[in-house]
């Protein structure tokens, strides 16, 4: 008997080393050749796309085992869209180890980055190539990002957002190339390697983060101010929606978004008005970094973090302060009609689901804009009074503002001054 399990025992433990040992194998057995197959395309009106996309922003991921010693070459063109960035993640801990921005990658000619400059026929065409490479490599390369040695899962994310003419911004997806590294002097000895098969990231996520996710961001239902349908009248002071600052660390987070976050659990007949200052933003080569914000977006989601509806700066009507106002209904067509009549912007509520979460982001915003998300606190399991912490008592009319309404309130309330 114990002969039996001795054997067991050694076997499992040969099982355990030969797994990984083959997994690795598998994992380092990609292509030699520079191709942009090992992309995971993840498209931001796709509603089955988890962790509250942006619905106008496009993602792109290369997940690898890290076999150690390889650095890899990224090679594309500019591609035609507001923003696109790389950001370096390992998946021990799923936080960026650093990204590169547009407008800061240095182009492959030499000539100016056309996001900072406009387009020409000579620069339209204009090709990058971004290196990733282990920390304390010794090299001379541009545009690099670091990842740490020790780390055994690594992806990269290419995000594309407001994207012009197609999915890719009018360009082939990049390729990906994988090299040996000599560190033995600082020019790097470049042998071209296999590099590792891409790995599926949205199956990672869903199971891996995903639930630490769901419940980080729940946090936020706490807040909820709903009065009871049988203690409400007519002229009762309306149910305010609170704005918060989340923790976004360790979901993959942008490096170059910040957000903030509101719960709406739907009641019968309801619907939701929300007011704020819109910032400004860019809207090409020559106002890059000159405005408050390079892109802002309102989006509907829901606790399972898929987006189902949005808005974006530049489809906004403003009112003549300044404000965008929202309305969040059902398809109601006496809705639909009051809002078009107020010059506000109509917002369906086209998800089956009650419970919803609104995420508002501000990408790349400038630092001298004074209304800056990350001065907000976050909320955490520690707050007790949330309160003191909304978004509005830090940035003032830039942090959105909601009320919640049933629909005889809102025809009530908000009268239309169209002269027949």
């Amino acid at each position: 008997m114990f002969a039996k399990l001795k054997y067991l025992f050694l076997g499992l433990i040969g099982l355990f080393i030969l797994i990984p040992i083959a997994l690795m194998g598998y994992l380092s057995s990609g292509t030699k050749h520079a191709d942009n197959s090992v992309w995971q395309s993840y498209i931001g009106r796709d509603t089955t796309v988890g962790i509250l996309p942006d619905k106008y922003a496009n993602y792109f991921t290369y997940t690898f085992a890290n076999t150690k010693k390889l650095g890899y070459k990224i090679r594309g063109q500019f591609p035609d869209t507001r923003y696109f960035s790389f950001n370096m993640y390992s998946l021990g801990d799923n936080a960026t180890q650093g990204s590169i921005v547009d407008y800061q990658i240095k182009t492959d000619s030499g000539n100016v980055n056309p996001f900072i400059n406009e387009h020409t026929a000579d620069n339209s065409d204009e090709t990058y190539t971004v290196h990733l490479l282990p920390e304390n490599t010794n090299h001379t390369l541009p545009n690099t990002l670091t990842y740490r040695p020790d780390a055994k899962l690594m992806t990269v994310v290419l995000r594309m957002y407001d994207y012009n003419i197609d999915d890719t911004g009018g360009v082939p997806l990049p390729t990906v190339e994988a090299f040996s590294l000599d560190d033995s002097n600082e020019d790097i000895t470049v042998n071209t390697k296999r590099k590792p098969r891409a790995l599926n990231l949205r199956s990672i996520v869903r199971k891996v983060s995903l639930p630490g996710m769901v419940k980080r961001l729940g946090l936020v239902y706490k807040s909820e101010r709903i009065t009871a349908p049988d203690k409400k009248t007519e002229v009762d002071a309306l149910d305010q929606i609170p704005f918060h600052a989340i923790d976004t660390r360790g979901y993959i987070e942008n490096n170059d978004n910040r957000y903030l976050l509101a719960a709406i659990t739907k009641q019968e007949d309801e619907l939701y008005v929300f007011r704020f200052k819109a910032p400004s933003f860019t809207t090409g080569p020559t106002d890059i970094n000159k405005t408050e914000v390079r892109y802002w977006s309102f989006n509907l989601g829901n606790e399972a973090t898929y987006n189902f509806n949005a808005l974006k700066d530049e489809d906004a009507i403003l009112d003549d302060e300044g404000f965008v106002n929202i309305v969040l209904a059902d398809a109601d067509p006496d809705i639909i009609s009051r809002t078009k009549e107020l010059g506000y912007n109509f917002m369906e509520w086209n998800m089956p689901w009650s419970k919803a979460l609104i995420l508002f982001r501000h990408m790349l915003a400038n630092p001298n804009f004074h209304a800056q998300i990350e001065d907000v606190p976050p909320i955490g399991e520690e707050t007790a009074d949330f309160e003191i912490v909304e978004a509005k008592n830090f940035l003032g009319d830039f942090a959105p503002q909601g009320e919640r309404m049933t629909k005889s309130q809102f025809l009530s309330i908000y009268q239309s001054e169209i002269v027949e």
